[in-house]
């Protein structure tokens, strides 16, 4: 039986983080939560998600902070952006993401619609069954 692909969210209000997670799991994810951007790095070499949703405006590291230290880790599997910051914010993230290397999922403005964070999730799913 094939693992199902997993998700860590990663947001500083943990209510947010746990929210994605929970949408995930009901789409088919085994969904991890955690507002310490400090130790995503850990916490990705450790659990080896598929997509990571991340916020952008986090203490201790922003977003592209962030996606520089995953791809000189080594990630491997794509990002979901999700933010209330302005949509032109959230399209330069989304561009700096693919210079750095790192694939893009989606990008989200909070609040989230939950119905096309579940479309999106359930279509990466499909995606890799037909993979």
């Amino acid at each position: 039986m094939k693992c199902p692909p997993r998700l860590l969210a990663v947001d500083d209000d943990v209510a947010s983080a746990e929210l994605i997670v929970r949408v995930a799991e009901r789409c088919g994810y085994e969904g991890f939560a955690t507002s310490d951007s400090r130790g995503v790095i850990n916490l990705t070499n450790a659990l080896k998600p598929d997509i990571i949703a991340v916020d952008i405006c986090m203490p201790n590291i922003d977003a592209i902070e962030l996606f520089q230290l995953l791809a000189n880790a080594g990630y491997r599997g794509e990002v979901l952006i999700v933010s209330g910051q302005q949509p032109q914010v959230l399209e330069a993230t989304r561009k700096r993401a693919v210079e750095i290397g790192i694939p893009v999922l989606g990008v989200q403005q909070k609040p989230l619609d939950f119905q096309i964070l579940r479309e999106t999730l359930r279509r990466e799913i499909e995606a890799r069954s037909a993979a």
